[in-house]
Protein backbone atom coordinates (compact mmCIF):
# COMPACT_ATOMS: atom_id res chain seq x y z
CA UNK A 1 0.00 0.00 0.00
CA UNK A 2 2.78 2.02 0.71
CA UNK A 3 4.37 1.58 -2.45
CA UNK A 4 1.16 2.66 -4.42
CA UNK A 5 0.91 5.77 -2.19
CA UNK A 6 4.57 6.74 -3.58
CA UNK A 7 3.78 5.92 -6.77
CA UNK A 8 0.16 7.89 -7.04
CA UNK A 9 2.56 10.91 -5.45
CA UNK A 10 5.03 10.80 -8.05
CA UNK A 11 2.59 10.96 -11.01
CA UNK A 12 0.93 13.43 -9.43
CA UNK A 13 4.42 15.65 -9.19
CA UNK A 14 5.33 14.30 -12.91
CA UNK A 15 1.98 15.91 -14.06
CA UNK A 16 2.19 18.94 -11.86
CA UNK A 17 5.49 19.57 -13.65
CA UNK A 18 4.63 19.19 -17.22
CA UNK A 19 1.54 21.11 -16.82
CA UNK A 20 3.98 23.98 -14.99
CA UNK A 21 6.57 23.68 -17.84
CA UNK A 22 3.58 23.57 -20.44
CA UNK A 23 2.20 27.01 -18.72
CA UNK A 24 5.59 28.71 -18.93
CA UNK A 25 6.12 27.59 -22.57
CA UNK A 26 2.56 28.93 -23.29
CA UNK A 27 3.12 32.34 -21.44
CA UNK A 28 6.64 33.30 -23.11
CA UNK A 29 5.18 32.08 -26.40
CA UNK A 30 3.21 35.20 -26.30
CA UNK A 31 4.65 38.08 -28.48
CA UNK A 32 2.58 40.68 -26.99
CA UNK A 33 2.07 42.34 -23.38
CA UNK A 34 -1.02 42.61 -22.04
CA UNK A 35 -0.76 46.23 -22.76
CA UNK A 36 -0.82 45.83 -26.18
CA UNK A 37 -3.75 43.48 -26.14
CA UNK A 38 -5.59 46.04 -24.87
CA UNK A 39 -4.78 48.53 -27.13
CA UNK A 40 -5.69 45.81 -30.27
CA UNK A 41 -8.78 45.27 -29.08
CA UNK A 42 -9.92 48.68 -27.95
CA UNK A 43 -8.82 50.20 -31.34
CA UNK A 44 -12.34 48.82 -32.80
CA UNK A 45 -14.38 50.94 -30.04
CA UNK A 46 -12.55 53.87 -30.22
CA UNK A 47 -14.58 57.13 -30.96
CA UNK A 48 -13.59 58.97 -34.51
CA UNK A 49 -11.58 61.87 -33.94
CA UNK A 50 -12.90 65.00 -34.38
CA UNK A 51 -10.95 67.30 -36.68
CA UNK A 52 -11.86 70.61 -34.53
CA UNK A 53 -9.51 71.58 -32.08
CA UNK A 54 -11.42 72.68 -28.78
CA UNK A 55 -8.62 75.18 -27.90
CA UNK A 56 -9.13 77.95 -30.71
CA UNK A 57 -10.60 80.92 -29.76
CA UNK A 58 -12.77 83.55 -31.68
CA UNK A 59 -10.90 85.13 -34.25
CA UNK A 60 -8.60 81.86 -34.71
CA UNK A 61 -7.90 80.49 -37.95
CA UNK A 62 -10.29 77.80 -38.26
CA UNK A 63 -12.65 78.84 -35.27
CA UNK A 64 -16.27 77.80 -36.09
CA UNK A 65 -18.58 79.82 -33.89
CA UNK A 66 -21.48 76.45 -34.66
CA UNK A 67 -19.02 74.51 -32.73
CA UNK A 68 -19.17 76.50 -29.14
CA UNK A 69 -22.19 74.89 -28.16
CA UNK A 70 -23.64 71.39 -29.26
CA UNK A 71 -27.17 71.10 -30.80
CA UNK A 72 -29.25 69.81 -28.00
CA UNK A 73 -29.01 69.54 -23.96
CA UNK A 74 -31.05 67.41 -21.86
CA UNK A 75 -31.59 68.23 -18.05
CA UNK A 76 -34.07 66.99 -15.55
CA UNK A 77 -36.04 69.30 -13.23
CA UNK A 78 -34.27 68.56 -10.78
CA UNK A 79 -30.94 68.77 -11.63
CA UNK A 80 -28.02 72.00 -13.23
CA UNK A 81 -26.61 72.60 -16.66
CA UNK A 82 -23.10 73.85 -16.34
CA UNK A 83 -21.54 74.55 -19.52
CA UNK A 84 -18.36 76.47 -20.23
CA UNK A 85 -17.50 79.09 -23.55
CA UNK A 86 -14.35 78.95 -25.79
CA UNK A 87 -11.82 81.76 -24.24
CA UNK A 88 -13.01 84.92 -25.45
CA UNK A 89 -13.29 89.21 -24.29
CA UNK A 90 -16.74 88.90 -23.17
CA UNK A 91 -19.64 87.04 -22.84
CA UNK A 92 -23.62 87.10 -22.96
CA UNK A 93 -25.53 84.16 -22.14
CA UNK A 94 -29.36 84.51 -23.18
CA UNK A 95 -32.69 81.77 -22.98
CA UNK A 96 -35.48 82.23 -24.93
CA UNK A 97 -38.79 80.28 -23.83
CA UNK A 98 -40.37 78.88 -27.33
CA UNK A 99 -44.18 79.29 -26.61
CA UNK A 100 -46.35 78.73 -29.42
CA UNK A 101 -49.33 80.85 -30.25
CA UNK A 102 -52.02 80.43 -32.56
CA UNK A 103 -52.27 82.95 -35.67
CA UNK A 104 -55.74 84.98 -35.78
CA UNK A 105 -55.28 85.49 -39.29
CA UNK A 106 -53.93 82.57 -40.32
CA UNK A 107 -55.82 79.72 -39.06
CA UNK A 108 -54.47 76.27 -38.03
CA UNK A 109 -50.41 77.68 -38.40
CA UNK A 110 -48.91 78.20 -35.17
CA UNK A 111 -46.46 81.02 -34.82
CA UNK A 112 -43.62 80.84 -32.31
CA UNK A 113 -42.84 83.64 -29.58
CA UNK A 114 -39.71 83.83 -28.46
CA UNK A 115 -39.53 85.52 -24.82
CA UNK A 116 -36.16 86.23 -23.21
CA UNK A 117 -35.52 84.28 -20.27
CA UNK A 118 -35.21 85.70 -16.68
CA UNK A 119 -32.69 84.12 -14.90
CA UNK A 120 -32.38 84.45 -10.97
CA UNK A 121 -29.24 85.97 -9.36
CA UNK A 122 -27.50 82.80 -8.76
CA UNK A 123 -26.99 82.65 -12.92
CA UNK A 124 -24.14 84.68 -14.05
CA UNK A 125 -25.20 85.46 -17.77
CA UNK A 126 -21.69 87.55 -18.41
CA UNK A 127 -18.72 84.91 -17.79
CA UNK A 128 -17.64 82.08 -19.55
CA UNK A 129 -18.54 79.26 -16.84
CA UNK A 130 -23.15 79.22 -17.49
CA UNK A 131 -24.45 77.12 -14.47
CA UNK A 132 -27.89 76.94 -13.39
CA UNK A 133 -29.97 74.96 -11.02
CA UNK A 134 -33.26 74.22 -12.90
CA UNK A 135 -35.07 74.27 -9.32
CA UNK A 136 -34.10 77.42 -8.97
CA UNK A 137 -35.36 79.24 -11.77
CA UNK A 138 -39.15 79.87 -10.78
CA UNK A 139 -40.57 80.07 -14.46
CA UNK A 140 -38.95 77.33 -16.06
CA UNK A 141 -41.21 74.74 -16.34
CA UNK A 142 -40.76 70.92 -18.60
CA UNK A 143 -40.59 71.78 -22.10
CA UNK A 144 -38.10 72.43 -24.56
CA UNK A 145 -35.81 76.70 -24.69
CA UNK A 146 -33.22 77.67 -26.90
CA UNK A 147 -30.47 78.87 -25.17
CA UNK A 148 -27.75 81.58 -27.29
CA UNK A 149 -24.00 82.14 -26.33
CA UNK A 150 -23.03 85.53 -27.86
CA UNK A 151 -18.90 86.15 -27.38
CA UNK A 152 -16.96 88.88 -28.67
CA UNK A 153 -13.19 88.72 -29.28
CA UNK A 154 -10.65 91.70 -28.85
CA UNK A 155 -11.26 93.65 -31.96
CA UNK A 156 -15.06 93.24 -31.10
CA UNK A 157 -16.07 90.88 -33.71
CA UNK A 158 -19.61 88.96 -32.65
CA UNK A 159 -19.90 85.18 -32.35
CA UNK A 160 -23.04 83.52 -31.57
CA UNK A 161 -24.09 80.13 -31.26
CA UNK A 162 -27.59 78.64 -30.14
CA UNK A 163 -28.53 75.39 -28.96
CA UNK A 164 -32.03 73.58 -27.32
CA UNK A 165 -32.48 72.84 -24.10
CA UNK A 166 -34.44 69.98 -22.96
CA UNK A 167 -36.15 70.21 -19.46
CA UNK A 168 -37.71 66.78 -18.84
CA UNK A 169 -39.75 65.57 -16.03
CA UNK A 170 -36.92 63.82 -13.53
CA UNK A 171 -38.69 61.55 -10.58
CA UNK A 172 -37.28 59.27 -8.34
CA UNK A 173 -38.43 55.52 -7.61
CA UNK A 174 -38.32 54.80 -3.74
CA UNK A 175 -38.37 50.96 -2.44
CA UNK A 176 -40.10 50.42 0.59
CA UNK A 177 -38.56 48.21 2.72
Amino acid sequence: MKKLVKRIGKLYFLLYMLLSMAGGITLSSCQNNVEGMLLNSNKHFSAKEVPYDNQLEPGDEGFREDFMLQSDYYVGNRMSLCLTAPPAESYYWSMYTLEKKESASWVGIDEVEETEFVFPLSVDQYSRNFTFYVPEVPNLSIGTYELVLTVYDKEGNKYTDSAQVVVYDQFFIELLE
